[in-house]
C-alpha cells in the first residue's frame, strides 16, 4: 500500500473536438485534456472540429482557470514543406502556455530543440513506442512521456514503468485500431488519405472473405459476421487497479470527435471510479450496476483489448452491427495493362536534375536462397527481411547470414541485415542478441525499422544503420535526428505520390531510397486471422497451426484479394492486392535523386527474385545509356508477368499522399 499511497494520482486524460465539449469533461472531472489545432493534428475529417489559435488560446486559460491541463496534438507525420511551417506554432503553443506537446514526427523532435522550446513533448501512440529501448530513444530525446503501444500487456508496461524512468500514458476507452500503430498505411496508399496523417478511411472496417490464393476457394470461417479486421472499443473501466498498479500516469479516452452528450457521461465513470479507489484503495470494488449503465451508452462493443494479453476473436465485431460510421468501401487498386506502357503517369524529373549519378538497386529478399539469386543477377544491394513468413520456410538462421555475407563480400555487393518492424519487449532480448552476431559476421550494416531497433543497433553495433521504410521518415529533420544514431541512408514512407517522393529529395540531408516494385504491406497487427477465423484461437492457446496449411488472403468486396502472410512469430501481415511495378516508367526516376532504388519482395520465391531482378538491372542499365529513348516493350513486360504471374499497378505513386494546401481558418466571433 505505500508504494500505491506515494505514486501520483493516475491522471484522467479525456479528448476535446469543440469548444462544449471542453467545458463538458472539465465539469465531469477530467484531470486534463488534449486537443488540436486546425493543422498538424490527428483528427482532420471534419472541419467543425479542432481549434483555431484563438480558441486554443481561450481554451488554454478555461482549462488552467479550472486546475485542468492542456495538451495539444501536433502529432501528423509531416513533409519538409509542412515542417518549414511549423516553427511559429510551436512557438505559439509555448507562449499560450499549454503543458505538452504531442507529436508523432521526430521532425517535430528535432524542431522543438533547435527553437529550444521548454514546453514538454509527449510522444504519441503512433510513434510505436512498444520496447524498452524505444523508451530509452525518447528519454534521450527530451521526451518526458510515451503514449505507448495499444498492443502492450499491463504486465509489460509495469516491467517498462521499473526500467525507464518516463511517464508512460495508455488508452483506457474508445475505438482502436487493428494495425499497430503508425504501421497500417492501407488508406494512405490507395486513397491519398493517411492514418498518419489523421484521415484514415479505414479499410480495417471493410467486410471480407478469408480465401484460399492458391486455389482461388472461399474457406469457411466460425466468424458470424465478414468484419474480420473491426476491432471492439477499449474499456478498462473493470479493471482500474490493475492499471494503477501498472505504473501507468494517465488514462487516455479516445474520442476526439465524440460529442459532449456522449463523453460528458463517459468521462463522469472514469471520474467517479478513479475517486473511490483513491478513497480507498483495499476497499475497492467495481460497481457492475454503474457498468450496465456505460454499456447501454456503447458505441460499439467493449473488450479490455490486450491489456491481459492477446484476445484474439473476442477483440473483433464481426457482424458490424455496431459500426457507426463506414468511412470507405473497398475500391478496385490501379492497374497497368499494356495498352498504358507508353503513357507514362509520372512526371518527368524538372530540368534541374539532383544528380545524374546511376541508382544502386537494391532488393530485399525472404530467404537465402532468395538473395543469392537477386546477388546472381545484378542486385548491388540486398536486404534480408527482417520478417521470416512462413511462407518462405524455415527461419532466417545465423548459417544463413553467414554464407550470404561471405557471398555478398566475393561479388562486392553490401548486405544489410534486417530487423522485424515489431520487436515486443519480450523480442527484444533475441533482437540484441542477434545485433552482437551481426557485428561478429561483419555485414555490411543493419537495416533498422522502429525507435527501439534504432537505438539498440546504436548502442550495441558499430555498423551502418538504414532506417526502412517503417520509420515514417517524411522530412529532412526527421532525417538529422536518426543521423545522430548511425543512420547512414533512409527508405521513403511508402504512403507518398510521385511528386511528394521527389519533392523529399530537396534539401535532404543522407541518401534516400524509393521502392520501385513489389508487395506493399498495408497492416500488420498481433491478431493471428486463421487462427481466430478458422479455430476461434489464438498464438497463446494451442492451435492447430493452420497458417501452415494454406497461402491464405482477403478478399473485399470489389473482389480484390488481398495477400495475407504470416510470420514466425505469428504475426500477421495484409497486402495490397496488386503488386508495385515501375518497370515501364523508370524514366520519371533518372536524374531525380534517389541513391537507390528497391524490389520490395520478400515474399517471392527464389526464381521468381531472380527473375525479377534481372528484368530491372537490364531496366535501368539501359536507361542510364540512353535515357531520351527509354522505353518498356511489350515483350519486356510479358518477361515480368511470365516472372511473377500478378497483377501489377501504380500503387502509391498515382493515388498516394499529396499535400493539400489549406489555410488555418480565422476564429469565429
Amino acid at each position: 500500500m505505500q508504494r500505491i499511497k506515494n505514486a501520483p494520482r493516475v491522471e484522467l486524460l479525456a479528448p476535446v473536438g469543440k469548444w462544449d465539449v471542453l467545458e463538458a469533461v472539465i465539469a465531469a472531472g477530467a484531470d486534463a485534456v488534449y486537443l488540436g489545432g486546425k493543422k498538424y493534428n490527428m483528427r482532420l475529417h471534419r472541419r467543425d472540429f479542432n481549434f483555431t489559435r484563438d480558441e486554443l488560446r481561450d481554451a488554454v486559460r478555461y482549462a488552467h482557470e479550472h486546475r485542468v491541463k492542456v495538451y495539444v496534438t501536433v502529432n501528423n507525420l509531416l513533409t519538409n514543406t509542412e515542417i518549414s511551417e511549423l516553427p511559429d506554432y510551436l512557438l505559439f503553443l509555448q507562449d499560450i502556455a499549454a503543458d505538452a506537446l504531442i507529436v508523432q514526427d521526430l521532425g517535430v523532435v528535432r524542431l522543438a530543440r533547435k527553437l529550444g522550446l521548454t514546453v514538454p513533448l509527449h510522444a504519441s501512440v503512433m510513434m510505436n513506442a512498444h520496447n524498452r529501448e524505444g523508451l530509452e530513444f525518447l528519454l534521450e530525446m527530451g521526451v518526458s512521456r510515451a503514449i505507448l503501444s495499444r498492443e502492450l500487456t499491463l504486465a509489460e508496461i509495469r516491467l517498462l514503468h521499473e526500467q525507464v524512468p518516463i511517464e508512460l500514458e495508455y488508452f483506457a476507452h474508445g475505438d482502436m485500431c487493428f494495425a499497430h500503430g503508425s504501421q497500417c498505411y492501407h488508406s494512405g496508399m490507395l486513397f491519398g488519405e493517411s492514418s498518419n496523417r489523421g484521415r484514415c478511411l479505414k479499410p480495417c472496417r471493410w467486410p471480407y472473405e478469408l480465401v484460399d490464393r492458391d486455389r482461388g476457394t472461399t474457406l469457411p470461417v466460425q466468424a458470424p459476421g465478414p468484419y474480420f479486421l473491426a476491432v471492439k472499443d477499449m474499456c478498462l473501466l473493470p479493471f482500474l487497479p490493475e492499471v494503477i498498479e501498472a505504473g501507468i500516469c494517465s488514462l487516455k479516452i479516445e474520442g476526439r470527435m465524440r460529442s459532449a452528450e456522449y463523453l460528458s457521461p463517459l468521462i463522469a465513470f472514469y471520474r467517479r471510479a478513479l475517486d473511490r479507489y483513491y478513497a480507498d484503495p483495499s476497499g475497492y470494488s467495481f460497481d457492475w450496476e454503474e457498468f450496465k449503465e456505460l454499456e447501454a451508452m456503447r458505441v460499439r462493443d467493449l473488450s479490455p483489448l490486450y491489456a491481459f494479453g492477446n484476445p484474439g476473436s473476442a477483440s473483433v465485431g464481426y457482424t458490424g452491427e455496431r459500426e457507426p460510421r463506414f468511412f470507405s468501401n473497398a475500391v478496385p487498386e490501379p492497374v497497368i495493362e499494356a495498352k498504358d506502357l507508353p503513357n507514362n503517369p509520372l512526371p518527368l524529373p524538372g530540368k534541374e536534375n539532383r544528380g545524374q549519378e546511376k541508382p544502386l538497386l537494391a532488393v530485399k529478399a525472404g530467404s537465402k536462397a532468395a538473395a543469392l539469386a537477386a546477388l546472381e543477377n545484378g542486385a548491388d544491394v540486398i536486404y534480408t527481411s527482417g520478417e521470416s513468413f512462413r511462407s518462405q520456410g524455415k527461419p532466417w538462421s545465423m548459417e544463413d547470414y553467414r554464407e550470404l555475407i561471405i557471398r555478398g563480400k566475393e561479388k562486392g555487393r553490401p548486405v544489410i541485415i534486417g530487423t522485424p518492424r515489431i520487436t515486443m519487449p519480450g523480442n527484444m532480448a533475441g533482437i540484441c542478441l542477434l545485433l552482437e552476431r551481426i557485428q561478429q559476421l561483419e555485414a555490411d550494416g543493419i537495416l533498422v525499422t522502429n525507435l527501439g531497433t534504432v537505438y539498440a543497433a546504436s548502442q550495441i553495433t558499430e555498423l551502418p544503420l538504414y532506417a526502412d521504410y517503417s520509420c515514417n521518415i517524411a522530412n529532412g529533420l526527421a532525417a538529422e535526428l536518426l543521423r545522430e544514431y548511425g543512420v547512414v541512408r533512409f527508405t521513403a514512407s511508402l504512403e507518398l505520390c510521385y511528386e511528394e517522393l521527389v519533392a523529399m529529395l530537396d534539401g535532404f540531408p543522407l541518401p534516400l531510397e524509393a521502392v520501385i516494385h513489389g508487395t506493399l504491406p498495408t497492416m500488420v497487427s498481433d491478431h493471428c486471422l486463421p487462427a481466430a477465423l478458422l479455430e476461434g484461437s489464438t498464438k497463446y492457446r494451442i492451435c492447430g497451426g493452420r497458417c501452415r496449411e494454406a497461402r491464405y488472403g482477403l478478399r473485399d468486396a470489389a473482389g480484390l484479394v488481398h495477400p495475407l502472410e504470416i510470420d514466425h512469430h505469428c504475426r500477421n501481415h495484409i497486402f495490397l492486392a496488386n503488386e508495385l511495378a515501375l518497370l515501364p516508367y523508370l524514366r520519371s526516376f533518372y536524374g531525380a535523386g534517389f541513391r537507390s532504388l528497391r524490389l520490395e519482395i520478400p515474399t517471392y520465391t527464389p526464381e521468381e527474385t531472380g527473375a525479377v531482378t534481372r528484368i530491372y538491372r537490364a531496366g535501368l542499365d539501359r536507361l542510364w545509356e540512353d535515357p531520351d529513348n527509354f522505353t518498356c516493350s511489350e515483350d519486356e513486360w510479358d518477361e515480368l508477368l511470365k516472372a511473377r504471374r500478378a497483377i501489377f499497378g501504380t500503387g502509391p505513386y498515382t493515388r498516394g499522399i499529396r499535400v493539400k494546401q489549406a489555410t488555418e481558418p480565422v476564429a469565429q466571433k
